[in-house]
Protein backbone atom coordinates (compact mmCIF):
# COMPACT_ATOMS: atom_id res chain seq x y z
CA UNK A 1 0.00 0.00 0.00
CA UNK A 2 1.00 3.79 -1.20
CA UNK A 3 3.02 5.64 1.64
CA UNK A 4 1.82 9.31 1.99
CA UNK A 5 4.36 12.00 2.98
CA UNK A 6 4.59 15.48 4.09
CA UNK A 7 7.54 17.78 4.95
CA UNK A 8 8.11 16.15 8.43
CA UNK A 9 5.99 13.00 7.71
CA UNK A 10 5.48 9.71 6.32
CA UNK A 11 2.27 8.15 6.78
CA UNK A 12 2.22 4.33 6.26
CA UNK A 13 -0.95 2.01 6.41
CA UNK A 14 -0.50 -0.77 8.96
CA UNK A 15 -1.67 -4.22 7.41
CA UNK A 16 -4.16 -6.26 8.83
CA UNK A 17 -0.91 -7.95 10.62
CA UNK A 18 0.26 -5.36 11.45
CA UNK A 19 -2.31 -4.22 13.20
CA UNK A 20 -2.04 -7.69 15.22
CA UNK A 21 1.62 -7.40 15.93
CA UNK A 22 0.26 -4.11 18.05
CA UNK A 23 -2.86 -5.77 19.25
CA UNK A 24 -0.76 -8.57 20.65
CA UNK A 25 2.00 -6.11 22.17
CA UNK A 26 4.60 -7.59 19.21
CA UNK A 27 5.37 -4.43 17.70
CA UNK A 28 8.82 -5.13 17.40
CA UNK A 29 7.74 -7.52 14.84
CA UNK A 30 6.83 -4.66 12.57
CA UNK A 31 10.04 -2.78 10.56
CA UNK A 32 9.14 0.86 11.81
CA UNK A 33 9.98 1.10 14.92
CA UNK A 34 7.24 2.37 17.48
CA UNK A 35 7.25 5.02 20.49
CA UNK A 36 5.91 2.51 22.44
CA UNK A 37 4.20 5.67 24.25
CA UNK A 38 1.76 5.88 21.64
CA UNK A 39 0.40 2.77 21.57
CA UNK A 40 -2.03 3.72 24.64
CA UNK A 41 -5.19 1.25 25.71
CA UNK A 42 -7.29 3.73 23.69
CA UNK A 43 -5.14 3.08 20.46
CA UNK A 44 -5.12 -0.66 21.40
CA UNK A 45 -8.92 -0.90 22.46
CA UNK A 46 -9.40 1.22 18.71
CA UNK A 47 -7.00 -1.64 17.18
CA UNK A 48 -8.91 -4.42 18.23
CA UNK A 49 -12.15 -2.78 16.52
CA UNK A 50 -10.72 -1.93 13.07
CA UNK A 51 -9.27 -5.83 13.34
CA UNK A 52 -12.56 -6.97 13.48
CA UNK A 53 -14.01 -4.44 10.90
CA UNK A 54 -11.42 -5.23 8.69
CA UNK A 55 -11.67 -9.14 8.96
CA UNK A 56 -14.03 -9.69 5.76
CA UNK A 57 -13.21 -6.26 3.48
CA UNK A 58 -11.46 -6.34 0.65
CA UNK A 59 -8.26 -5.32 0.27
CA UNK A 60 -9.10 -2.41 -2.15
CA UNK A 61 -11.29 -0.92 0.74
CA UNK A 62 -8.46 -1.61 3.46
CA UNK A 63 -6.93 2.12 3.61
CA UNK A 64 -10.07 3.08 4.72
CA UNK A 65 -9.90 0.76 7.58
CA UNK A 66 -6.93 0.89 9.24
CA UNK A 67 -4.35 2.91 10.87
CA UNK A 68 -1.82 4.69 9.13
CA UNK A 69 1.45 5.20 11.38
CA UNK A 70 3.05 8.34 11.57
CA UNK A 71 6.42 8.20 11.33
CA UNK A 72 8.43 11.04 12.11
CA UNK A 73 11.18 11.58 9.10
CA UNK A 74 13.70 12.79 11.26
CA UNK A 75 14.23 9.71 13.67
CA UNK A 76 12.33 7.24 11.74
CA UNK A 77 9.90 6.64 14.61
CA UNK A 78 6.47 5.91 14.46
CA UNK A 79 5.21 8.49 16.65
CA UNK A 80 1.53 8.20 16.48
CA UNK A 81 -1.75 6.63 14.40
CA UNK A 82 -4.51 8.42 12.61
CA UNK A 83 -7.28 6.37 10.08
CA UNK A 84 -10.71 6.28 9.05
CA UNK A 85 -13.54 4.03 11.00
CA UNK A 86 -14.49 2.97 7.65
CA UNK A 87 -15.56 3.36 3.74
CA UNK A 88 -17.27 7.23 2.93
CA UNK A 89 -21.28 7.17 4.37
CA UNK A 90 -23.70 7.80 2.05
CA UNK A 91 -24.04 11.03 2.46
CA UNK A 92 -20.25 11.41 1.15
CA UNK A 93 -18.20 11.67 4.83
CA UNK A 94 -15.59 9.40 6.83
CA UNK A 95 -14.80 9.99 10.19
CA UNK A 96 -11.25 10.10 11.43
CA UNK A 97 -9.91 9.55 14.62
CA UNK A 98 -6.17 9.76 15.64
CA UNK A 99 -4.02 9.80 18.43
CA UNK A 100 -0.22 10.33 19.02
CA UNK A 101 3.02 9.78 21.67
CA UNK A 102 2.77 12.00 24.62
CA UNK A 103 6.81 12.66 23.25
CA UNK A 104 5.67 13.97 20.05
CA UNK A 105 2.58 16.55 21.09
CA UNK A 106 2.63 20.15 20.50
CA UNK A 107 4.82 20.09 17.67
CA UNK A 108 1.92 20.46 14.92
CA UNK A 109 3.15 16.67 13.59
CA UNK A 110 -0.93 15.58 14.05
CA UNK A 111 -1.91 18.66 12.19
CA UNK A 112 0.58 18.07 9.66
CA UNK A 113 -0.57 14.03 9.38
CA UNK A 114 -4.57 15.32 9.45
CA UNK A 115 -3.97 17.35 6.37
CA UNK A 116 -1.74 14.73 4.48
CA UNK A 117 -4.66 12.31 5.03
CA UNK A 118 -7.27 15.35 4.13
CA UNK A 119 -5.40 15.15 0.90
CA UNK A 120 -5.47 11.55 0.05
CA UNK A 121 -9.40 11.38 1.06
CA UNK A 122 -10.03 14.62 -1.17
CA UNK A 123 -8.47 12.50 -3.72
CA UNK A 124 -11.59 10.44 -3.83
CA UNK A 125 -14.64 11.79 -5.82
CA UNK A 126 -17.23 10.03 -3.40
CA UNK A 127 -15.96 11.71 -0.59
CA UNK A 128 -17.23 14.72 0.29
CA UNK A 129 -15.53 15.57 3.62
CA UNK A 130 -14.47 14.70 7.03
CA UNK A 131 -16.29 14.06 10.44
CA UNK A 132 -14.59 14.11 13.65
CA UNK A 133 -16.29 13.58 17.13
CA UNK A 134 -14.11 14.86 20.21
CA UNK A 135 -14.47 15.16 23.88
CA UNK A 136 -15.00 18.90 24.79
CA UNK A 137 -12.37 18.58 27.72
CA UNK A 138 -9.81 17.45 24.64
CA UNK A 139 -8.04 20.41 23.76
CA UNK A 140 -5.28 19.72 21.72
CA UNK A 141 -7.44 17.80 19.63
CA UNK A 142 -10.23 20.64 18.91
CA UNK A 143 -7.03 22.81 18.34
CA UNK A 144 -6.03 20.31 15.74
CA UNK A 145 -8.86 20.42 14.03
CA UNK A 146 -9.25 24.15 14.25
CA UNK A 147 -5.73 24.21 12.49
CA UNK A 148 -6.98 22.14 9.78
CA UNK A 149 -10.14 24.40 9.14
CA UNK A 150 -13.18 21.60 10.66
CA UNK A 151 -15.88 23.52 11.82
CA UNK A 152 -17.99 22.23 14.83
CA UNK A 153 -21.16 21.02 13.00
CA UNK A 154 -23.46 20.29 16.35
CA UNK A 155 -22.45 19.31 20.12
CA UNK A 156 -23.22 17.65 23.03
CA UNK A 157 -22.55 18.03 27.16
CA UNK A 158 -19.32 15.51 25.90
CA UNK A 159 -18.22 16.33 22.76
CA UNK A 160 -17.87 18.64 19.74
CA UNK A 161 -19.10 17.12 16.77
CA UNK A 162 -16.51 18.71 13.79
CA UNK A 163 -16.87 18.22 10.10
CA UNK A 164 -15.08 19.33 7.24
CA UNK A 165 -16.60 19.86 3.66
CA UNK A 166 -14.68 19.56 0.34
CA UNK A 167 -14.82 22.70 -2.02
CA UNK A 168 -14.48 21.15 -5.23
CA UNK A 169 -13.59 23.84 -8.01
CA UNK A 170 -16.81 22.16 -10.46
CA UNK A 171 -19.07 22.76 -7.31
CA UNK A 172 -18.81 26.56 -7.73
CA UNK A 173 -16.87 27.40 -5.03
Amino acid sequence: MKVLESERLLLKPLSFNELLYINENQSDNIEISIDLESISHSVKFAVAKKLEKMKNISEDTQKWYTYWLIINKENQIGVGFIGFKGLVSENGYSEVGYSISPNYRRQRIMTEALETLIRWAYGFRECRGIIAKVSKGNIGSNKILNNCNFRVNSSTEQEDNYILEFRRYEDGN
